[in-house]
C-alpha cells in the first residue's frame, strides 16, 4: 500500500524563493522549470537577473506543473497550457463565488443555476 504524505508549507505572500529552492519545493527537474519559465507558466521576479528569484505564490503554480506533468506524463508546454486553464477556472469559480454571495446579501437566494434557452 502506497501512502502518501501531505506537506504543509508556510509562505508569506510577500517572500521570495531561488531557483534552486523552487527545484526542491516543486519536485521539477531543472530542465522542466526552465522550460516553464520559457513557456510563461512561472514568471521570474527579474527574468533578465543572473540568479532567478520567484514570489511565493510560484511553489503554488510549480507544484500544480508538477502534479499535472506526472499524473498526466504531460511536457512543459502541454503543462503551461493547463495551468493557464487551471487558473481561468479558479478565477471564474471566485467570481461566481462572489457573485453567489451578492446574491444571497440582496435576497436573492432562490435564484436558479440554471440558463433558461
Amino acid at each position: 500500500m502506497n501512502i502518501d504524505t501531505a506537506e504543509a508549507l508556510s509562505l508569506d505572500e510577500n517572500s521570495e524563493v531561488s531557483f534552486s529552492q523552487l527545484l526542491v519545493l516543486s519536485g521539477l527537474s531543472d530542465n522542466d522549470l526552465r522550460e516553464l519559465v520559457d513557456h510563461g507558466a512561472l514568471t521570474p521576479i527579474n527574468p533578465n537577473a543572473s540568479s532567478w528569484m520567484f514570489t511565493s505564490y510560484c511553489v503554488v503554480v510549480a507544484r500544480k506543473a508538477s502534479r499535472l506533468s506526472r499524473d498526466f506524463e504531460l511536457d512543459a508546454h502541454a503543462v503551461s497550457v493547463l495551468l493557464g486553464f487551471v487558473e481561468k477556472i479558479e478565477a471564474l469559480e471566485s467570481e461566481l463565488h462572489a457573485l453567489r454571495a451578492g446574491a444571497l446579501g440582496h435576497g436573492l437566494a432562490g435564484t436558479s443555476d440554471t440558463v433558461s434557452r
